[in-house]
């Protein structure tokens, strides 16, 4: 009955939502650093539908806007490369009835503050990512990212294991068998850095790169803002990329030579062509003790592409990890 009415809310607002979207999108502005207009309403729709909130805290150095919403144990999760909180909101639709989601702009990123001067290895954003979470005022929380935000979570969980309850790996970068994808090669062999577009069309080019079939879900206007943001973030972008490869990254081996043994879970399309998919068994090898689900016709936002059935994964396995805990 509970998840009915939570349903049925969310409809509500999306009417509501869409509505809005008509009489007022040149009227209304979204608070500063977010997309703004129709796009940005339509976006602030989706998080409603999905039970989430928008909050700002800062940091030393940089404001950080996230999105919170739900009940039940936390879980922080960390986007991608390029990404922004907002790639959380299909997935947490179907989280939010079972655990408190966090999902947070990482410094450089999304709505949060930009500064071209600032130290973006990968390291930095880990020590960024820990203060974030204990302005949050959580002691010992579950977490989750896709590639970068993989990583991020990984390492977190490596450098500050009484932190965690768990973590869960979406596609993360940061392992050697990984690099063996088209996106990485293709760095290597050109300097070209495919993830960062200068325009709509090199948007695109993007979003057929990272999934492996488009989902009918984001309306041209939509695209157009999101094009746009990519645009004016490109250098920054460009400089955030070449500050991770500056730093020898081994993700297998800082989580194996840690405290830090699990729960875990690894969840990687096999038709990502960003990260390969070969690297899940790098991971599992180094921690024998995490689970793994590979998914077919996916690439590289799993979240994305297969929100309800990534979430109702999830949270059959965060049932089987309490099960298990039980009987110790």
């Amino acid at each position: 009955m509970k998840k009915h009415a939570t349903a049925i809310k969310r409809l509500t607002t999306l009417l509501a939502s869409s509505a809005l979207l008509g009489l007022g999108a040149c009227s209304v502005q979204a608070p500063e650093g977010e997309i703004q207009g129709a796009a940005g309403l339509a976006i602030a729709a989706e998080r409603a539908i999905s039970g989430l909130e928008r909050k700002v805290l800062q940091i030393d150095g940089f404001v950080v806007p996230y999105l919170q919403g739900g009940q039940g144990e936390p879980l922080v999760l960390i986007h991608g490369f390029g990404g922004s909180k907002d790639n959380f909101n299909r997935v947490a639709y179907y989280l939010t009835n079972h655990y408190t989601v966090y999902s947070i702009d990482v410094p450089g990123f999304g709505a949060s503050t930009r500064d071209m001067n600032a130290d973006y290895v990968i390291n930095t954003q880990i020590d960024r990512v820990h203060e974030i979470i204990e302005k949050l005022g959580l002691q010992k929380t579950h977490i989750g990212g896709n590639s970068m935000g993989g990583w991020i979570s990984g390492a977190y969980a490596a450098k500050y294991p009484d932190n965690v309850a768990s973590v869960w790996f979406l596609a993360p970068a940061g392992l050697l068998e990984s690099r063996k994808s088209e996106v990485i090669q293709k760095f290597e062999q050109t300097g070209e850095i495919v993830l960062t577009a200068s325009n709509r069309e090199e948007f695109e080019k993007i979003v057929d790169i990272v999934m492996y079939e488009r989902p009918a879900f984001a309306p041209g206007f939509v695209v157009d803002a999101m094009a746009a943001r990519a645009a004016a973030d490109q250098p920054l972008h460009q400089r955030i990329y070449k500050d991770f490869k500056s730093v020898p990254s081994d993700l297998a081996t800082a989580l194996s030579s840690s405290s830090y043994k699990g729960p875990g879970l690894i969840v990687w399309g096999k038709e990502d062509r960003v990260l390969h998919v070969d690297g899940a068994a790098e991971l599992k090898t180094a921690m024998p003790g995490f689970d793994v689900t590979l998914m077919d016709k996916i690439g590289h936002v799993p979240m994305m592409e297969k929100p309800e059935q990534v979430a109702a994964d999830y949270v059959k396995w965060r049932e089987s990890i309490v099960g298990a805990n039980s009987q110790k």
